[in-house]
């Protein structure tokens, strides 16, 4: 398994990711630690000289897993929009994205761009299949230009369905995408998987990226997260994909960076992983 820093050109300050500031940057940081990766989250992908970062990272022989979404909805584009015009500028944006990726060699990740269905149960339906709908016409792009997307469960206080990776399995498998997988993140799991080892297992191939995030959102090592039983349920599934951090700064970015990375090295070799 490669371990990954999380970094972004322009989300806000409470967002969980561990470096700000221009992407070149955290490239440099994460090779100098040590890490095999940086997973960048991005507004647009005009945020990052794409030339320049991707020249950059194969200089370094680093990867760019996959990149976050997320602050796409936080400007109201979503897939479960009832609006069509919302959604339709909710796609093109994940298209960009895509076409980023493409040239990064990298993933996209759908996580709160799935957006919420609201209370209602017809409203629901339709949200949900409009959310399916989007999805589906994003794999497809991503397909023809060797893309991957990761679709990412999230907890109940962050959205209103997809909380648990067999949900999110489910929709992998309703779509049947080959390019669609699963995005793990031990955060979420931690308040809505009955068991995280479990879950991972039933998850099975389906399981692409992971967010190895303690249970307080801090790196592994700060929480009360069976980070052993985690990562030996990982390597017991054969996941051999990025760990990345998407954790909160604390106490200081460079020191989660440094202690993370020392903490889950230490943990994997004890796993044989």
């Amino acid at each position: 398994m490669k371990l990954a820093l999380t970094a972004t050109p322009a989300a806000p300050l409470t967002a969980p990711l561990l470096v700000r500031g221009p992407a070149e940057e955290a490239l440099r940081l994460a090779a100098e630690l040590g890490y095999d990766g940086v997973e960048l989250h991005l507004r647009r992908p005009e945020d990052i000289d794409r030339v320049a970062v991707a020249g950059l990272a194969r200089s370094l022989g680093l990867g760019i897993p996959t990149l976050g979404t997320g602050m796409a909805a936080g400007e109201g584009l979503t897939f479960a929009a009832p609006n069509p015009e919302v959604r339709r500028r909710a796609v093109a944006r994940i298209r960009e994205h895509i076409a980023l990726a493409a040239e990064l060699g990298s993933g996209v990740t759908v996580g709160l761009v799935r957006g919420r269905l609201g209370q209602e149960a017809d409203a629901r339906a339709a949200a949900r299949q409009a959310f399916v709908d989007c999805l589906d016409e994003c794999c497809r792009a991503a397909a023809a230009v060797g893309v991957t997307l990761f679709l990412e469960p999230m907890n109940r206080y962050e959205c209103d369905y997809l909380y648990t990776l067999d949900e999110a399995s489910a929709v992998i498998d309703e779509l049947g995408a080959p390019n669609l997988k699963l995005l793990a993140d031990t955060f979420h799991m931690n308040i809505e998987d009955a068991n995280l080892t479990t879950g991972i297992a039933r998850a099975g191939g389906r399981l692409g990226h992971v967010h190895l995030v303690d249970s307080n959102r801090w790196v592994p090592g700060y929480g009360h997260l069976d980070v052993r039983g985690v990562l030996q349920a990982l390597a017991e599934s054969g996941y051999q994909g990025y760990l990345s951090f998407e954790a909160l700064p604390l106490p200081d970015p460079q020191a989660a960076a440094r202690e993370g990375l020392r903490t889950v090295r230490r943990i994997l070799s004890g796993v044989g992983a």
